[in-house]
């Protein structure tokens, strides 16, 4: 799965769509393709695709594996890259790199010999998104018409409430793709699949990595919320937390909304809330973000919080069995 999401938060992602049908071969690549022509069997119409696989890496799939795959049609995501090909920069003395991002320093500087050519936005590279590019116009924009060091991205006042002044989390200072990619309290992350996932902050291995000394985790079930026990109760949240403070570091979801109700997850990183906070705040009723206050908690009673979420997904079972049997 994505680098970064959560291990609950993939087996969610992945629940969902073999409920939803969809078959996953894992451990396999594509070898080679068999693209019949498009009047193969008359009447204008083509037989199948037939896709070969063998195994990640090259070589035989194991006995018994799937090594054939015919289909209607393939698509291939194979991620994306800056379109720079034709912009002639080595002639400016600006460097790219293997893929074809422009190269830049953490003032969003280029290489170029004039010495002032600023680049921004999806030419420098992942992670490619419309808010970060927008944060490295301005920042590029800024770098012009000063000689200073640019903002941290994160820095701010250590007498201000909501400002965040662990270590690790200034890792990452500029916006240039460099600092970004260190410093996962960058920017949210947001997967429009189907079901949405989204994260903000730390996973608890990665906490575990980064040092902190005793990590907590809790769940919520989509389910144990009204709105998600009426209309979606697959999904999870999942919080964080450095112990025995409760401080949060790191909100993990998947289900409807996540993309959005992640934003919450971000300011209780920020402001550096406890789940005892969290667990002491009350929300609208019938939304998705009570969910918020369910993981907290079962953070506080873990032994309470299984057995609901053990009795609500005996319920979503029974249903799901209720439906197929019905249709």
């Amino acid at each position: 799965m994505k680098i970064g999401l959560d291990r609950n938060v993939a087996a969610t992602l992945v629940a969902d769509l073999v409920q939803c049908g969809i078959k996953i071969i894992r451990g396999a690549q594509v070898k080679e393709f068999d693209v019949p022509k498009s009047d193969s069997v008359g009447g204008g119409l083509r037989s199948d695709v037939k896709i070969l696989l063998e195994k990640r890496g090259g070589g035989a799939l194991p006995k018994g594996s799937v090594t054939e795959i015919r289909c209607d049609t393939y698509l291939a995501a194979v991620g994306r890259k800056p379109n720079t090909g034709n912009l002639n920069l080595m002639s400016a003395g600006i460097k790219v790199d293997q893929y074809g991002g422009i190269l830049v320093d953490n003032r969003l500087a280029t290489t170029a010999t004039c010495g002032s050519v600023y680049a921004a936005g999806d030419v420098v590279g992942r992670p490619f998104l419309a808010s970060t590019g927008s944060a490295q116009g301005q920042a590029a924009v800024a770098s012009m018409f000063s000689s200073e060091k640019l903002t941290s991205l994160l820095e701010c006042d250590p007498n201000d409430a909501a400002c965040i002044v662990d270590p690790l989390e200034k890792v990452g200072e500029c916006f240039d793709p460099a600092s970004l990619a260190l410093n996962p309290f960058a920017f949210p992350i947001g997967i429009w699949s189907s079901p949405e996932a989204a994260y903000y902050g730390l996973s608890t291995q990665q906490a575990n990595e980064m040092g902190y000394n005793n990590v907590g985790e809790s769940i919520a079930l989509y389910a144990e919320c009204l709105r998600g026990r009426v209309f979606s109760p697959n999904g999870m949240l999942k919080l964080v937390f450095e112990k025995p403070a409760g401080k949060i570091v790191g909100v993990h979801i998947c289900g409807d909304d996540a993309c959005e109700l992640i934003h919450y997850g971000m300011e209780l990183v920020k402001g550096r809330r406890t789940i005892e906070d969290l667990n002491n705040s009350l929300f609208s009723a019938v939304t998705y973000h009570e969910l918020y206050r369910i993981a907290a908690r079962a953070a506080l009673d873990d032994e309470s919080a299984r057995k609901r979420r053990a009795a609500v997904s005996i319920a979503v079972a029974q249903r799901i069995r209720s439906n197929k049997n019905s249709k």
